[in-house]
């Protein structure tokens, strides 16, 4: 059960570079191999920091209260997901922030083409670091669960890390074969969200 919940997880946490790897194939902007491997390493990072904090959090609550609160924060982050997905396009997140790195990462997060802050069509390293945190907020909340309920650190983080990566390769190759996003895409918006309340209801009631 621990291999089918890390690849679910990793599947989930990784969905949006998917998405923002098809929005860039669409709009002809190349991330070369370096730049997907710096955003990869920073979801992944940010996932194993995230879970070391969870570790300490571990420690100071009741063992038969991790498996609630574990659970508790995937439910929380699946409903956040399937909200994020479907709320109107026209509806922005204003979020006032005096960390102007924190601040360009939401915007980013946002408006993901924001990232090609140069507009030269090629996401550069600094740009895949901007570009990666923006990826990777998800993996907070994440990291906290998985490290609650006890999933292994190396291998979770290993997991989003290839996911990540995959998941932007696709994306990309899809995007370039595309004028629009694929009939259906819009769909698939759901997945993501419900993995993550699937593996919080599981690990609440088993």
């Amino acid at each position: 059960m621990l291999l089918i919940s890390t690849t679910l997880l990793a599947v989930a946490v990784s969905f949006d570079s998917l998405t923002m790897g098809i929005t860039y194939g669409l709009n002809s902007i190349n991330i070369p191999s370096r730049s997907k491997i710096v955003l990869s390493l920073v979801s992944g990072a940010t996932l194993f920091i995230s879970m070391v904090l969870g570790d300490v959090l571990e420690q100071r609550l009741n063992p038969a209260f991790t498996n609630t609160l574990g659970g508790f924060i995937f439910i929380m982050l699946g409903l956040y997901n399937l909200w994020r997905s479907y709320r109107p396009s026209q509806e922005k997140i204003l979020i006032n922030l005096r960390i102007p790195i924190l601040g360009v990462i939401v915007q980013v997060f946002q408006e993901p083409l924001k990232a090609d802050s140069d507009g030269s069509h090629h996401i550069t390293m600094p740009e895949a670091l901007i570009l990666g945190g923006a990826l990777a907020l998800d993996a907070i909340a994440a990291g906290l669960g998985a490290a609650v309920l006890g999933l292994p650190h190396l291998s979770t983080t290993c997991s989003v890390i290839f996911a990540s990566y995959a998941f932007i390769s696709l994306g990309l190759n899809l995007g370039k074969h595309f004028t629009e996003l694929p009939a259906g895409y819009s769909s698939l918006r759901w997945i993501p969200g419900t993995i993550v309340i699937f593996l919080g209801i599981f690990k609440v009631c088993f």
